[in-house]
């Protein structure tokens, strides 16, 4: 059952908030920055430690700089997914560009389906808006439901509105061997902890052994799908400028685990180029490898 408290929550505060402009909104993420960094410290220790793992060769007035940096930008994207509820194509398509589309015309014109995996870096919220509008391809994005059925429907309505398409987790062997013709670009985000640590491809990431998901590797050499890696850069306040770097035409021509190993070491150089900007609030590090693995 659907909690009224949601409801009036959406309703009455974010689905109103949506419709200001954003210089408007980045004045209230400015006051929100300061009272959760100060104040309230939200979850200030998991934030802490994850930077302290990943950059042990900085000092504490380096880490600092970091976690703040990370603060002003993920409330800043808490008030851009805010926007994203109502914000017009016209409006995403002036804040979001990409930097190298004839990489994408090229493999459009190959006849070449194509995985794009990504981490949780700078705002893939307008990434997911923009994207269907920027490309010839069907774009498709890989996503897990949220277990409060109102707010997934909100949110699966504000991803799709633009055209793209999202598959459920529950769905994905259906749609890669569903026969349609039409060339599609899957984006998948993999930078969180493995469902299954027994089947997890293992490596070294930001000084920590790291277990990845291999499922968008194995969905690639299985169905013959180029990889790409996406990122977004952040411009300036509430512009992005998206970039793709080719992993891979043929995966399967690749030692098992070689496409991920790719992947991690350039999420590692862009985290590391631009710390600020990535998702430090997870308990990035909270699983070990099974002794068994090693």
């Amino acid at each position: 059952m659907i909690k009224i408290a949601d409801r009036i929550l959406f309703y009455v505060i974010l689905k109103p908030l949506s419709y200001l402009p954003l210089g408007l909104l980045y004045f209230f993420s400015s006051i929100v920055y300061f009272l959760t960094y100060n104040f309230v410290r939200y979850r200030r220790k998991v934030v802490r430690g994850n930077l302290e793992k990943a950059f042990p060769e900085k000092s504490l007035t380096e880490l600092k700089a970091i976690e703040k940096g990370f603060y002003k930008h993920f409330i800043d994207f808490i008030f851009e997914s805010i926007k994203a509820v109502s914000i017009s194509s016209k409006q995403v398509l002036k804040r979001t560009s990409i930097k190298n589309p004839e990489l994408l015309e090229e493999l459009f014109k190959q006849d070449k389906n194509v995985i794009v995996t990504c981490g949780h870096y700078n705002n893939w919220e307008f990434y997911s808006l923009s994207l269907p509008k920027l490309t010839n391809y069907t774009t498709y994005s890989i996503y897990q439901p949220l277990k409060n059925t109102f707010y997934d429907q909100i949110l699966f309505n504000s991803r799709t509105r633009n055209g793209m398409n999202l598959i459920g987790t529950k769905d994905i062997i259906p749609f890669f061997t569903s026969s349609t013709k039409e060339k599609k670009m899957v984006v998948i985000v993999n930078d969180q902890s493995p469902s299954n640590l027994n089947s997890a491809h293992w490596n070294t990431f930001l000084n920590q052994e790291t277990g990845w998901n291999n499922g968008p590797e194995k969905l690639a050499r299985k169905y013959d799908f180029t990889v790409l890696f996406g990122h977004s850069k952040k411009v300036k306040r509430g512009y992005y400028e998206v970039e793709f770097t080719l992993i891979s035409e043929t995966p399967s021509d690749m030692k098992e685990g070689e496409v991920t190993d790719i992947y991690a070491r350039l999420l590692e150089d862009l985290i590391k180029e631009k710390p600020d900007f990535w998702l430090w609030s997870h308990k990035r590090w909270k699983h070990k490898r099974p002794t068994a693995n090693k």
